[in-house]
């Protein structure tokens, strides 16, 4: 009996770690995704992560930031404005100019940067430079007045706050869930908490979005909103 319970009991921790590592996605699920420029723009580059990152800036290469090893050209939109709303308790700031996740993301998704717009340029296949500043994100996808948009750039509410608002607590400041499934940046929510830009096809996400964590019920009413919502 005791053997049958402890084989059970190693089952289901089995079951729980499988599960948690498989609710966030590798970075190769971005192959053959929409951020896989490497193909979608028939490039020779070593890796497709030079598209949006670079290992090495070497002294003649164009300054640009080192935030993540940002390879892309940030935008230049001064101001984005801010969500409002009654029930919100921590205030949003403003991203225009701010070197933080969510203006990675908006340095392509504002489309006023192109998104072959590089610090570091790629190669073709042929191993001739690609373009730059060619193509830009098609309108129906930008995101430029953050006023009509769920909130970003601002701390998560605390424990006091979170239950007062019906928000799930965040377990700490790195994560909601504390398993980095449901990523903070410094204690603040960015668009790459709901948004894995390295998910794709091979991960099952749609629209990039990250898998969260559920119970039963959750799933039944869309869990991407009523994980944090209670």
């Amino acid at each position: 009996m005791k053997f049958v319970l402890k084989a059970a009991l190693l089952v289901l921790a089995l079951c729980v770690a499988t599960s948690t590592f498989a609710a966030r996605a590798p970075k190769s699920a971005v192959f053959g995704s929409a951020h896989d420029f490497k193909t979608q723009l028939g490039g020779a580059s070593y890796t497709l992560c030079n598209f949006c990152h670079v290992a090495h800036k070497f002294g003649s290469a164009p300054v640009g930031p080192g935030y993540l090893l940002w390879n892309h050209t940030l935008s230049s939109v001064a101001s984005y404005g801010v969500y409002t709303s009654d029930s919100m308790r921590s205030t949003p700031t403003d991203l225009g100019g701010q070197l933080v996740v969510s203006n990675l993301c908006l340095s392509c998704h504002d489309g006023t940067v192109a998104i072959n717009s590089w610090y570091e340029g790629q190669a073709a296949a042929n191993f001739q430079p690609l373009p730059q500043g060619t193509l830009f994100m098609p309108d129906d996808t930008t995101v430029r007045d953050l006023t009509k948009q769920h909130p970003v750039n601002f701390v998560y509410p605390d424990a006091t706050t979170a239950a007062a608002i019906g928000i799930q607590p965040a377990a700490d400041q790195f994560s909601v869930d504390g398993n980095g499934n449901v990523p903070l940046f410094q204690g603040r929510m960015q668009c790459a908490t709901c948004h894995d830009p390295h998910a794709g096809p091979s991960s099952g996400a749609h629209l990039f979005f990250r898998t969260f964590p559920s119970t039963p019920a959750q799933t039944l009413t869309g869990t991407s909103c009523v994980y944090c919502h209670l």
